[in-house]
C-alpha cells in the first residue's frame, strides 16, 4: 500500500505546482502540497537506510522550512523528515551504532522560525530525539546559509557528508541554479526540487519584475 502512494504522489502533481505566496505565520494544507509530502516521505525512506548503512553521518537540509505545522495541524516538511529517521526500522540500528544524523531547517521569516521552534520542542517532548539526531533552525535565505556551508567546505577542502536537500521555495527567488550546482559538484548530495512550470508560463514575458530570477 505504502508503494502504491508513493507511485500515485509520483505521477500526480510533482510537476504541476503553482503555490500562492502566504502572507500568515501558518496557513491550511493544500493537495499539492500534501502530495509533496507524500514524495519526501517516500524518498527519504528510501535514501536514508542506503546512506545510512555507510556513512558516519548525513545531512537533511529543508532549505524552505516553513513554520513546520499547518493550520489543520498537519505536519509540515521539518517533521515529516524527523518522523522518516525516527520511524525507519532499518534506520534505528545504524543510529544505535553511531550514525549522527543532523537537520538544518532553513527558513527567513522569524515568526515561522519562532513557531517551528516551538513546534520542535513540542515534538521532541513527545518523541524523545536518540543520540546523535541534532536540529539546527537556521533564521535566513536558504541560498544564503547554504551557500556558506559550501564555502566553508571548499576552502578547507573537506568533503561534504552525504546529504539531502529538500527546496521547495514559494515562487522563483532564492534558488539560483549556480548554488544547486556547488552542491550538485558533491559526490553524494541529492536534491529535490519542487519546480514550478505553470506559473513560469503563465508569467513569463509578463512581468519585467521577475524576468531575472527566471532566467537564473
Amino acid at each position: 500500500m505504502e508503494r502504491d502512494a508513493c507511485h500515485v504522489a509520483r505521477i500526480g502533481r510533482l510537476v504541476t505546482v503553482g503555490d500562492a505566496l502566504p502572507k500568515d505565520t501558518l496557513w491550511s494544507l493544500d493537495p499539492h502540497t500534501a502530495a509533496k509530502h507524500r514524495i519526501l516521505r517516500c524518498y527519504l525512506d528510501a535514501w536514508l537506510p542506503i546512506m545510512g548503512s555507510w556513512n558516519g553521518r548525513i545531512l537533511i537540509i529543508d532549505g524552505f522550512a516553513g513554520p513546520g505545522r499547518y493550520t489543520g495541524g498537519e505536519d509540515g516538511s521539518p517533521l515529516i523528515a524527523l518522523r522518516a529517521v525516527l520511524e525507519h526500522r532499518h534506520l534505528a540500528k545504524h543510529v544505535d551504532a553511531g550514525l549522527e544524523v543532523r537537520f538544518h531547517f532553513v527558513e527567513e521569516r522569524k515568526d515561522r522560525v519562532a513557531v517551528l521552534q516551538e513546534e520542535l520542542v513540542k515534538f521532541q517532548v513527545a518523541t524523545p530525539l536518540p543520540k546523535g539526531v541534532y536540529l539546527t533552525v537556521a533564521a535566513g535565505r536558504f541560498d544564503g546559509y547554504l551557500g556558506k556551508i559550501l564555502t566553508s567546505l571548499e576552502s578547507s577542502n573537506q568533503r561534504m557528508a552525504p546529504t539531502f536537500a529538500f527546496i521547495d521555495p514559494f515562487g522563483f527567488s532564492g534558488v539560483p541554479m549556480r548554488l544547486i550546482e556547488r552542491l550538485a559538484k558533491a559526490s553524494r548530495a541529492e536534491v529535490l526540487i519542487s519546480f514550478m512550470f505553470e506559473s513560469i508560463n503563465r508569467f513569463a514575458g509578463h512581468q519585467p519584475k521577475i524576468e531575472e530570477p527566471l532566467d537564473e
